[in-house]
């Protein structure tokens, strides 16, 4: 049986592998640089005010990487966020302006989430992207 552990870190170490290598078109000291502030980012702002910083930042193809690997990783039904897909989905890439369809205690779970798997996202990077 697959913790969720193992689920973060495989997916974590798929995502730095893909940006080490020199075809990905994105720079890896500036990805291992992001993924090393993305677990404080979250812990000291929140998850809604690093997404904000983050699309703020995606013209550059290592926030733009680290924005599609948390999404990729929020979407996956094996991480049980108690909330559909679809509003996940809808929270991090639609209009932020409606009726927001997460309550206080699934935006918690997302944030905890998002702060477990930046921590491994944050390892693969030093263990691939540091050369």
């Amino acid at each position: 049986m697959i913790n969720l552990d193992q689920v973060r870190a495989q997916r974590a170490f798929d995502k730095a592998t893909h940006v080490s290598s020199p075809n990905s078109g994105i720079d890896s000291k500036e990805y291992l640089g992001l993924a090393r502030s993305l677990p404080a980012m979250f812990q000291n702002n929140g998850l809604l005010a690093t997404w904000a910083f983050m699309l703020s930042k995606k013209d550059k193809n290592h926030f733009n990487a680290l924005l599609k690997a948390l999404l990729d990783h929020f979407r996956d039904p094996q991480i049980n966020l108690g909330t559909s897909q679809a509003d996940v989905v809808r929270v991090f890439t639609d209009d932020w302006t409606g009726p927001q369809p997460l309550d206080g205690t699934q935006l918690m779970r997302l944030t905890s989430e998002a702060i477990a798997f930046s921590g491994w996202l944050k390892r693969a990077a030093e263990a691939l992207c540091d050369k």
